[in-house]
């Protein structure tokens, strides 16, 4: 009767660590997504300001930058396919 009170009170070892491997899953999930939306966001700032430079070296940055945040997006991409990630579209 006592183990039996002790799991109730302590919850089940194996049910413990499936609840803390669920959150854990959870939050890296979320911060892919984060990721993916700071990439995003990243790439739309490095859009506004290529269509507004007009120096030849910074237009070079400007496409450098972009082919690194492109880079950046493949692979965040390709972690969440691999962990299965799923989320509604964002812009």
């Amino acid at each position: 009767m006592e183990n039996v009170l002790k799991l109730i009170v302590r919850g089940n070892p194996e049910t413990v660590r499936a609840s803390q491997e669920t959150k854990a899953g959870e939050q890296r999930r979320k911060e892919l997504l984060e990721e993916l939306r700071e990439v995003h966001r990243r790439l739309a700032c490095n859009e506004a300001w290529f269509q507004l430079e007009t120096d030849e070296d910074l237009v070079e940055a400007c496409v450098y930058e972009r082919q690194s945040l492109l880079a950046q997006g493949r692979s965040l991409f390709e972690r969440a396919k691999k962990e299965h990630v799923q989320c509604a579209p964002f812009l």
